[in-house]
């Protein structure tokens, strides 16, 4: 089940609030003026490239456990890679449109179309791994049913989308824009938490 449990980690890839200032003092960095979330989800979705380092705990009905992550994307291509505890069970994902490659620890190497079906491939289970190229930046999947709901500042608190519920616990800044830094994905079978320690855009 531990090698069943490294797999979901890596398939499913697919982070701090600020605080608020009293009015009389002065902020120690510049605050992300507020905008609509027209605005917001225009400027998300020009994020095409970008790389993430963090860590991610899972959680099924069989299983849990935890392993660090990070996150290269540029455009339609990525390169996940999984490093898990005391360096065991490193693996890592390179994809483009029509074509993934899972490169083992052992050095084994499998294939298929996409992570969706690389995964139904290898151990049966069916998991949106594409979604979460958007749920990381803080989107709903396009063209998708979807229910969202959003906080005070205008920004996701939450979407329910393809079976799933992704609560998004904190943000942090990134120059004018902000991007999750935590956040959890449940469904009735498995319970997954991300941490982003560090973005880099462009």
């Amino acid at each position: 089940m531990k090698k069943h449990i490294i797999w979901i980690l890596f398939l499913t890839l697919t982070l701090s609030s600020c605080a608020r200032l009293k009015p009389e003092a002065a902020p120690s960095t510049p605050a992300v003026p507020k905008t609509s979330w027209a605005e917001r989800q225009t400027a998300l979705n020009n994020i095409h490239n970008w790389n993430l380092s963090g860590k991610i705990a899972v959680q099924s009905s069989h299983d849990a456990g935890s392993a660090s992550v990070n996150w290269s994307q540029r455009l339609q291509n990525y390169t996940i890679s999984l490093q898990g505890p005391l360096g065991a069970g490193a693996m890592k994902l390179s994809g483009s449109p029509g074509q993934v490659t899972l490169l083992a620890s052992d050095g084994k190497s499998y294939h298929a179309a996409s992570p969706e079906e690389l995964l139904a491939k290898q151990w049966g289970f069916h998991l949106p791994v594409s979604s979460m190229k958007y749920w990381i930046r803080g989107l709903p999947v396009p063209d998708v049913s979807a229910s969202t709901r959003f906080d005070n500042d205008g920004r996701l608190s939450s979407i329910a989308q393809q079976g799933y519920r992704i609560d998004y616990l904190a943000y942090s800044n990134h120059g004018r824009m902000e991007l999750p830094e935590k956040l959890s994905i449940v469904s009735p079978s498995l319970r997954v938490k991300i941490v982003v320690y560090q973005w880099n855009l462009g």
